[in-house]
């Protein structure tokens, strides 16, 4: 009789704690609490190394809600830009890489455009666009740098 007893009361704990747990008042990171600014970094554009493109698909692409950071190099033929998107657009990212790589095929029509959803060449361009920011980097191993970033972006495809 005890054991039912315990049982019952377990049970309608358990039910209380699940209905207060999914209440529409609480306080957890959702999608419409979690609104972030895109996270980039301008490059400065001196005569070493002009970085105006770069800064400019940034610019373009900080406009969409999907976008959570981004991270751009040019050389002048080439443009690298990697992006981060929301956890919870993860699913769509063929989707969300076509369409914005399409946006800036049509935006650099004379650049040879890549774009990258992968941790792997946000990382490399955040590395290079440090060192770009530190003026440690010239142009001739820029270009260097981004042909050895897009063999990765292919290899890993």
């Amino acid at each position: 009789m005890i054991n039912i007893n315990v049982k019952k009361l377990i049970l309608y704990f358990g039910l209380m704690l699940f209905l207060f747990g999914c209440s529409p008042n609480s306080n957890s990171n959702s999608a419409k609490n979690d609104v972030q600014d895109v996270e980039y970094t301008k490059i400065a554009n001196n005569s070493f190394v002009n970085q105006q493109k770069a800064n400019k698909a940034k610019k373009i692409l900080s406009k969409h809600d999907e976008i959570t950071a981004i991270k751009a190099v040019n050389s002048d033929e080439t443009l690298v830009v990697a992006i981060e998107v929301h956890q919870n657009k993860r699913f769509q990212l063929a989707a969300i890489r076509k369409k914005y790589a399409k946006e800036l095929k049509e935006e650099f029509p004379k650049l040879h455009t890549e774009l990258s959803t992968d941790k792997k060449i946000i990382f490399e361009l955040n590395r290079l666009e440090r060192q770009i920011k530190a003026k440690e980097i010239s142009n001739k191993q820029i270009k260097k740098e981004l042909k050895h970033i897009t063999k990765l972006m292919k290899e890993q495809t």
